[in-house]
């Protein structure tokens, strides 16, 4: 799995996440459709496979279906696995709602994503599981951890280095 981000003016990030993501949350709309209105249920954990290996799960505190369309989860984190442990996505939302006709995650709380290699926290977090494209906006830092400037890799993992 792939992240690519980019800070676009003050106070926004941009993300695109490729390969995995889109399962997650197919599973989580399905999921969603089993779930009684109304009724909450408590540390939820839904796993998503993709060929037979787990590539992605959420877990969350309590997940109540709203309506047709809505669920609200609360202390949320999705973990996405990339083929290697440094490419793990960890996604951590204190509350959410997800849409699932629009596949869509919102959350209006200060929510955090974190890799091996950069972590992201913000206000606010919109996630299109169809487009796979996310954004955080309000006071949004950005962290980049020990990456070259031309390879993006550590000087750890680049020949020769000492």
């Amino acid at each position: 799995m792939r992240l690519a981000g980019a800070c676009i003016g003050a106070g926004y990030f941009l993300a695109v996440f490729c390969a995995g993501s889109q399962e997650a949350e197919s599973s989580m709309s399905a999921f969603g459709k089993w779930i009684p209105q109304g009724f909450v249920n408590r540390n939820v954990v839904i796993p998503s496979f993709n060929d037979g290996k787990l590539g992605s799960r959420l877990t969350a505190a309590t997940l109540v279906r709203l309506d047709d369309d809505r669920l609200e989860a609360g202390r949320t984190v999705i973990e996405i696995y990339g083929d290697t442990p440094p490419q793990d996505t960890r996604v951590e939302m204190p509350g959410a709602i997800f849409h699932m006709t629009a596949n869509v995650v919102r959350s209006g709380e200060r929510s955090r994503v974190i890799r091996s290699d950069f972590e992201a926290e913000g206000d606010s977090m919109v996630f299109d599981a169809t487009t796979s494209i996310g954004a955080m906006k309000g006071r949004v830092k950005t962290f980049i951890f020990d990456t070259g400037p031309q390879t993006g890799q550590s000087k750890q993992s680049q020949p020769g280095a000492d």
